[in-house]
């Protein structure tokens, strides 16, 4: 397992993404094409999500695509065989994680996970920061199923990235508010 992007990376390029959009549309959208097996898996699974869902998805996804890459280093393609593992592994957590209610954050944050801090930061944008004006607010359920797709795609990409000599990475996770 890799070490951990720090927190404060990942809050720090989060916020960047969510106010400049446009600078950062393009490299979401060529790396969600660079990564084709794992935006396929996105996009099967996503078209089962109501209303805005499926794209808020498929966005955050590539934003936690993005955060790989601002982190620096190298990303190897993801196999079906890797997706479908990741998958099974987030799915043998989902039971424990019931009901999808406002605990169910504290409940996730509880499971071991790669790049914790990520999938922290999503949990934050997906269940606790308030909307800004203009951004679609998903019902706790629908949340929850984007949260588990992006922790399936964590698991995968943090299987697939090697991060840059001298990395400054947190070998151990400590939840840490935004």
């Amino acid at each position: 397992m890799n070490p951990h992007i720090p927190r404060s990376a990942v809050h720090t390029w989060s916020e960047q993404i969510g106010e400049d959009l446009a600078d950062h549309r393009v490299a979401v959208v060529r790396l969600l094409k660079d990564n084709r097996r794992l935006s396929r898996f996105v996009e099967e699974n996503a078209a089962s999500l109501e209303g805005a869902g499926g794209s808020v998805c498929q966005w955050l996804v590539g934003v936690v695509i993005r955060i790989f890459e601002l982190s620096g280093g190298r990303m190897r393609a993801a196999t079906w065989e890797q997706v479908r593992a990741a998958s099974a592994r987030v799915q043998g957590h989902v039971e424990g994680l019931l009901p999808f209610d406002s605990s169910f954050p504290d409940r996730a944050r509880a499971v071991e996970r790669r790049q914790a801090h990520i999938l922290d930061e999503a949990l934050y944008n997906l269940f606790e920061r308030t909307p800004k004006e203009g951004e679609v607010a998903l019902p706790p359920v629908e949340a929850a199923k984007v949260y588990l797709m992006m922790w399936v795609a964590t698991e995968v990409l943090d299987e697939n990235w090697a991060p840059p000599v001298g990395f400054a990475g947190e070998k151990a996770y400590e939840f840490s508010a935004v």
